[in-house]
């Protein structure tokens, strides 16, 4: 009995298809999943787009339209929808390969290995910091002006697995997955922190006092000091995923997860990192108006000198040192009620780990059994504080599995979506058990 499939994952982004029937999904978001076919084989690039993105501001908050009718960005908008530690991140995990097989006399082991590729992105700014960019000092004459929460985070890597799914007794299966990483490329601001003051009383005016604590690590191929020796082999790390899931009845189901506990090392050789060398004080000098004739000469000197002052602190000073990232760590816990054997219920929650904070998600999810070989299913989520409705699919029609979910319906509203994600999975399975 064997099942061929061709899939991705994308366990950040799994909500509506975490009690589905397709086992891929339920297996990259939970290690405890245990397949009905005795074997699996998995394989990449057919159907393999599985993508997540959340926004901190609508299309709409962030454009307003002027009186020609033209689209203008919105700044204040903009400054009101930043809050401290919102931002933007996108999630998309392709799989390369999956091997499994049960082993045992009762067939009660689900052991595999994989392979796939893993790529997030995150980046916050604050309101506050963009409404200093575009009012000017001036207007913030004689306040101490801090900005700490600002920070940008990328990662891709490669992650080797192997796990295994045990069920010791028929209501009871645990389940852990070992991860061998690669990583591939990383931008990471480990310290971001400038302040500014401006003194009313200065001469020349509006003179800046700037202090400045940075550190930003890179580890890019082209970026290194001999990009020719970039080696992804040298970034390692390592995670561990762990998963459960009870029959407390026939009906009842409960399960648990932890995901992506673990870090990458980045090589020394791979990495060129640029920094302050810790805080450092820099003296910006406004501009002093003059009436005499060389006015015009003696303002664009100064501007110059002003020009020459900020490229001066942000001549930051590089050097390759080691250093490691964790990964964005994931914990589902969730619960399925079977009311017959064609409608079934099921709440969901999901705690990603993100740059300053954690993004949660509830989700009520409801499972339509419409006949042997369709299932339909459907969810409300709350993400933060937003509410999504999602939708999807799981047909088999012969030896022929797919499915299709998308975890913000509400997208198909362009302008006003802040977050969609989406898997599609293609499967073949060859004698399956019914």
């Amino acid at each position: 009995i064997a099942l061929l499939t061709f899939e991705g994952l994308a366990a950040q982004n799994i909500h509506t298809g975490y009690h589905s029937n397709a086992f891929i999904l339920k297996s990259s978001s939970n290690a405890s999943a245990f397949p009905e076919s005795n074997l699996v084989i998995g394989l990449p690039t057919l159907s393999n787009l599985n993508f997540g993105l959340q926004l901190p501001f609508s299309l709409n908050e962030a454009l307003s339209k002027g009186a020609d009718d033209s689209l203008r960005i919105d700044i204040p908008s903009l400054i009101d929808n930043l809050d401290d530690g919102e931002g933007l991140y996108m999630q998309a995990r392709a799989q390369l390969f999956f091997l499994g097989i049960k082993l045992g006399h009762e067939k009660n082991i689900f052991t595999y290995i994989g392979d796939e590729l893993v790529s997030n992105v995150g980046a916050v700014v604050s309101g506050k910091l963009l409404d200093y960019l575009s009012r000017g000092n001036a207007y913030f004459l004689n306040q101490q002006m801090n900005f700490d929460s600002e920070r940008f985070q990328a990662t891709a890597y490669n992650s080797f697995y192997i796990g295994a799914s045990f069920r010791p007794i028929d209501e009871l299966t645990i389940g852990a997955r070992f991860k061998m990483l690669n990583g591939l490329a990383n931008i990471n601001t480990e310290t971001f922190n400038l302040s500014f003051y401006t003194d009313s009383t200065s001469s020349p005016v509006y003179q800046t006092t700037l202090e400045a604590n940075m550190m930003l690590q890179t580890s890019i191929p082209g970026i290194a000091p001999d990009s020719l020796s970039f080696n992804p082999f040298l970034n390692k790390g390592f995670a561990v995923d762990f998963g459960l899931t009870y029959q407390a009845t026939d009906e009842l189901e409960f399960s648990l997860a932890i995901n992506d506990l673990g870090q990458i090392n980045w090589a020394k050789q791979n990495t060129l990192n640029y920094s302050t060398n810790g805080q450092v004080n820099y003296l910006i000098d406004g501009l002093e108006m003059s009436s005499s004739d060389s006015e015009d000469n003696d303002l664009e000197s100064q501007v110059e000198e002003i020009v020459d002052d900020l490229s001066s602190v942000f001549s930051l000073s590089d050097s390759s040192t080691a250093y490691s990232t964790k990964l964005k760590s994931n914990l589902f816990f969730g619960a399925k009620y079977e009311l017959t054997e064609q409608h079934s219920f099921s709440f969901l929650f999901h705690s990603r780990d993100q740059i300053s904070s954690r993004f949660n998600v509830f989700s009520l999810g409801y499972q339509l059994q419409a006949s042997e070989s369709l299932e339909f299913l459907a969810s409300y989520q709350n993400l933060n504080g937003i509410s999504n409705i999602a939708a999807g699919f799981v047909i088999c029609p012969g030896p022929v599995q797919m499915h299709v979910i998308v975890d913000n319906t509400l997208a198909a509203d362009v302008f006003d979506a802040k977050n969609f994600a989406i898997q599609l999975g293609l499967t073949f399975g060859f004698g399956i058990e019914k």
